[in-house]
């Protein structure tokens, strides 16, 4: 399953398994595409993004999934919740509250960018609002989120929980409402975690973050887009400016990319990150730069990268209007079951703006259809499925830019005998089909083992126990550790040198039109494994994960978990015998807790289908 997980490191697997596992396409889109056109720009950065707000139309990608320490952009979260709360009703612009002595503290300390708050002192939401967002002040942004939820730690929970209905997790880390690293909580910190323990997100997630606070509150922007402001605390005036020098006023303006928004972010973890917004031909792009060069507070690395990016897209994208009734021409009928009519004509139902290279035209979009066919009847002007722009990678999303279709008169149904005879001969075509085929799924899976199964083998489906009847090697001691897995043969081998020294049931990715959802090459162990991970949204997770792919995206884990984490049984019967996770190797419990805990990070994984 390619994970998305739960725990908070866990979060993010699961989530990309669980992603993945929703996901099918380059990475296959799990939050979104990785990478995409990064060959195309020299960005001096760790990872970057770029982004139609309204479409999710993915312009490039850099590392876009890598979690990376994200430093105040973090407060982006705090922001949207204290929105949110204001809506509900639960807090108001006027309400006035008290700091703590950790956050008078924090807000006082000449580290941290911030408004100097005093103890006993009152300030109202607004106030702390507009030194969050213009001043990335530390303190504000705390005691927003004591405001809302009565502490630093429960506040961090509500930040998670909403990140979770996003469908954002993995190696997600969050600890503080600001950004700061865990220690900066102090009696408050999270003991489970190191004191300089900082928020991890991906430049993806940043963006889907983004789409949701500029979609439901854009009146967030009337804040962003001020250069500079004062907080007034009785006598006490503190000036504020806008950690965004591509403001209007500051240092990094240019009028070529007028930046209305959003939020910079800084430690020695994060190094120098960005995220910026503003309107290109009346459409709203969103950029996401993280791990640019801070080599001082002076720095304006950052803000030159971003400038490039953009520089980047307007050389060479172009926005165009795909209107109401276009025709695709790789997309003109589709056929029709049930129908009098064996095909009928597809338009797009509403108009859609997308970007493409500027050389491309319309006409020559390769464009695909959602479904094999439609059902008879269909309504003059209804949806009838989706066109699906290929290699047009969407925010969030396993497939490519989609647009409603819909046709341009009745489709009547067919007569009721013309129905019945149908489905009678296409129900005696798939049990001929079915009859012809004298090889079973074990004999295929056989055929594409490249090594003969060791005679201990447990049988498949076994997943509650090892594959092997025999002690597991110690992994740091093998000569030549590799790894070999077989998609159609549903095996996995632990390697020495040539020879497979252990044999270990496995599951790999569906098959669609003769492709794996796991993808082929030679890969590495990467860093990031855990225990156990969950997927609100798929409703599933796993035990025991280790990355080869992408940084927590695709995995070797166990068998798949319900959400009280017992083992989905049903799943279980594919493992050894077929394909059917979303990207992900599975192996059995004891299978997967042995590698994730002890196979040695950069051991060579090959993945082949046979």
């Amino acid at each position: 399953m390619r994970k998305n997980k739960v725990k908070l490191f866990p979060i993010t697997s699961l989530m990309v398994c669980i992603l993945i596992f929703l996901i099918k396409s380059t990475i296959v889109k799990a939050s979104s595409v990785n990478n995409y056109h990064q060959d195309q720009v020299e960005l001096q950065a760790k990872s970057a993004i770029a982004i139609d707000l309204n479409s999710g139309q993915v312009l490039y990608a850099k590392n876009a999934n890598k979690k990376l320490p994200v430093a105040s952009m973090s407060k982006l979260i705090t922001i949207y919740l204290t929105l949110d709360a204001i809506n509900n009703k639960k807090l108001s612009w006027n309400q006035k509250v008290k700091p703590t002595k950790q956050i008078v503290k924090i807000s006082n300390d000449p580290e941290y960018s911030g408004v100097p708050l005093q103890m006993n002192h009152a300030y109202t939401i607004r106030q702390l609002y507009e030194a969050t967002l213009i001043q990335s002040a530390n303190g504000p942004a705390m005691l927003l989120g004591q405001a809302i939820s009565g502490s630093q730690q429960a506040f961090v929970k509500k930040m998670r929980k909403q990140l979770a209905s996003w469908n954002i997790g993995g190696a997600t880390q969050l600890l503080t409402a600001n950004g700061l690293p865990n220690y900066t909580l102090g009696e408050e910190r999270f003991k489970n975690k190191s004191k300089d323990a900082e928020n991890t997100l991906s430049a993806s997630d940043m963006a889907i973050i983004i789409s949701h606070l500029l979609k439901k509150y854009p009146q967030v922007l009337n804040t962003t887009k001020v250069a500079k402001s004062s907080f007034v605390d009785g006598k006490i005036i503190t000036p504020m400016q806008n950690w965004n020098w591509m403001l209007k006023g500051l240092s990094q303006y240019d009028h070529n990319y007028p930046v209305d928004g959003l939020k910079t972010g800084t430690t020695d973890a994060a190094g120098a990150c960005f995220a910026s917004t503003m309107k290109k031909n009346g459409r709203r792009l969103v950029t996401v730069v993280m791990g640019a060069q801070h080599a001082s507070g002076d720095d304006p690395s950052r803000f030159i990268q971003t400038k490039k990016l953009l520089k980047y897209i307007f050389d060479n994208y172009s926005s165009k209007k795909i209107k109401q009734g276009y025709s695709f021409a790789s997309v003109r009928r589709v056929k029709v079951i049930d129908g009098k009519e064996k095909s009928a004509p597809v338009y797009v139902k509403e108009s859609a703006v997308v970007w493409l290279p500027k050389k491309q035209q319309l006409s020559n979009l390769k464009v695909k259809f959602s479904k094999n066919a439609i059902h008879a009847p269909q309504i003059n002007g209804k949806t009838v499925e989706r066109f699906y722009l290929i290699n047009m990678p969407v925010l969030n999303s396993n497939k490519d830019i989609a647009i409603q279709a819909t046709v341009h008169q009745d489709i009547k149904q067919a007569n009721f005998w013309v129905r019945i005879w149908n489905r009678i001969f296409h129900q005696q075509q798939k049990l001929s089909e079915k009859a012809n085929s004298s090889v079973t799924t074990a004999q295929k899976a056989k055929k594409f083992r490249p090594y003969q199964d060791p005679k201990d083998l447990v049988k498949a489906g076994t997943w509650n126990k090892k594959s092997e009847n025999k002690e597991q090697p110690d992994l740091t001691k093998v000569k030549d550790l590799w790894i070999r897995v077989s998609l159609k043969g549903n095996r996995t081998y632990i390697m020495s040198g040539k020879k497979p020294i252990y044999t270990m049931l496995s599951t790999g990715g569906g098959y669609h039109k003769n492709k794996s959802d796991t993808p082929t090459g030679t890969y590495h162990i990467q860093h990031e494994r855990g225990e156990d991970f969950y997927n609100q949204k798929l409703k599933e997770g796993a035990k025991y994960y280790v990355s080869w792919k992408d940084h927590g995206v695709y995995l070797f884990h166990s068998v798949p978990t319900k959400s009280d984490g017992t083992i989905n049984k049903e799943e279980t019967r594919k493992l050894g015998k077929s394909p059917g996770s979303h990207g992900c190797i599975r192996l059995s419990i004891p299978d997967s807790k042995w590698v994730a805990k002890t196979v040695p990070a950069g051991t060579k994984i090959v993945i082949k289908d046979n």
